[in-house]
């Protein structure tokens, strides 16, 4: 109830300061200042972020960090992969998770995978089972259909027992990796051994296959270089649900995987930076994973997405805000909370203009307009920061980032809905799933 009543107040809020700043000139100016800072300030990361990836990716090419196939120090991992009905992703998955080339001084596997068949009705726990070929490193459980929230929290929160590792990782269905990634990934954690997890790059495998898709390649690209200057600022960087890992103690400092949280990954990062701990981030590794190549399910995608967003940061800003933390993680997290006032602040005042057209003073249309334009540069930016840092140029090179900031626009229209659907609308209890591709992935 008070997650409805908080969407109500922000919608009438955002209505009301659209009314005030497209009928009085004195407050258009003032949130046209605040959308120029704004820009300067994601200018600043993109800059910032796109220097730390392109070092990372350097020192990676250089040889820094060359994989030896053994873990050393760098601590048994358990990989755990939620699958529902994803008989047609679910091996080629298991099957290079299986082939990780991470030892211990006896030459065993230092990690396990898990495989959470999630009540299946396909062949998945068959097909995942048949990849791992009897490996005794990979095992396949079975989570029985139960009357609890359908999310991707419950089915980690589920797999907790069956996991050995101090070290949890989480890898998506769909997901592929080159033999080295789990060393890769435990080895960039060493950059930053006080953080409390890591985040490793995501790269859609079909982006080939259309504009969509290939957008989504930018909208990847443009969230590293986002995240990597968030976190080189001292910011609060975020976990990104594929390709993640936590330290099992912070993780049950903070009381574990939500069972109800329709983004399990957003929810934990926040509860994480309430606690005082931060996340780090692995530019140089990376998961392959399918991007979502029709509009009908990304738009489902997003609105999950979008209300997940808004509602951990309902139920968890208030903490953090309030917490001893740094002024700066602070201020980071209140910038980027502002990603979801803009959409219905820009929504509320192209309604408002518009009811104006009938008084005797227009509207300033030049409040809707700044609105859009400040969040198109804004991620046009972060999509130039992207792609520079991972060698594109040319006409290329501001070609897609007009794609990707193109494709970002719609969450100008999602987050104002997801809004109206957590005020007004039924529950949200669960996921729905995303169809996968059978085509072979890019190679």
């Amino acid at each position: 109830m008070a997650t409805r009543a908080f969407a109500a107040v922000l919608i009438l809020a955002s209505a009301g300061a659209a009314w005030l700043t497209v009928t009085v000139p004195l407050a258009a100016r003032a949130l046209q200042a605040a959308i120029a800072l704004s820009m300067a300030y994601v200018a600043w990361l993109a800059w910032r972020g796109a220097r730390v990836i392109r070092r990372a990716l350097a020192d990676a090419a250089g040889g820094a960090g060359e994989p030896t196939g053994l873990a050393g120090d760098l601590g048994f991992v358990s990989l755990v992969v939620p699958a529902r009905n994803e008989a047609s992703v679910v091996g080629e998955a298991v099957g290079t998770l299986a082939a990780q080339r991470y030892a211990g001084a006896d030459g065993r596997p230092a990690f396990e995978v898990v495989v959470v068949d999630d009540a299946s009705t396909d062949r998945t726990g068959d097909l995942a089972r048949a990849a791992a070929g009897g490996e005794e490193h990979v095992c396949v459980v079975r989570r029985e259909p139960s009357p609890g929230p359908r999310t991707k929290g419950a089915v980690l929160a589920d797999a907790m027992p069956y996991l050995r590792g101090d070290v949890i990782g989480v890898i998506d269905a769909d997901t592929t990796v080159e033999p080295a990634f789990l060393e890769r990934t435990m080895r960039a954690w060493r950059r930053d051994p006080d953080a409390a997890a890591i985040q490793v790059a995501r790269l859609p495998r079909n982006a080939s296959v259309s504009w969509l898709t290939a957008a989504q390649a930018e909208e990847q690209l443009m969230d590293l270089a986002s995240q990597c200057g968030r976190r080189v600022a001292d910011g609060t960087a975020e976990l990104r649900g594929n390709g993640m890992f936590v330290r099992r103690g912070a993780l049950e400092a903070v009381g574990g995987w939500s069972r109800t949280a329709l983004t399990e990954d957003l929810d934990l990062s926040t509860r994480l930076v309430s606690d005082g701990r931060h996340v780090a981030l692995a530019p140089e590794v990376s998961v392959g994973e399918e991007a979502v190549e029709s509009p009908g399910p990304l738009w489902r995608q997003r609105m999950r997405w979008a209300e997940g967003s808004l509602r951990r940061l309902i139920a968890h800003g208030p903490r953090l805000l309030a917490g001893p933390h740094p002024w700066r993680r602070k201020a980071d997290f209140v910038a980027f909370a502002a990603e979801f006032l803009l959409p219905p602040l820009f929504a509320a005042s192209i309604l408002a203009s518009l009811v104006t057209v009938v008084l005797p003073r227009p509207a300033d249309w030049t409040v809707p307009a700044s609105l859009f334009v400040g969040y198109g540069l804004g991620v046009f930016l972060l999509a130039l920061g992207g792609l520079w840092a991972v060698g594109v140029r040319g006409v290329a090179l501001p070609g897609r980032a007009l794609r990707g900031a193109l494709f970002l626009s719609h969450w100008l229209v999602v987050v104002p809905a997801a809004l109206l659907r957590i005020a007004v609308g039924p529950a949200t209890s669960g996921f729905s799933q995303t169809p996968r591709s059978t085509r072979p992935p890019d190679r």
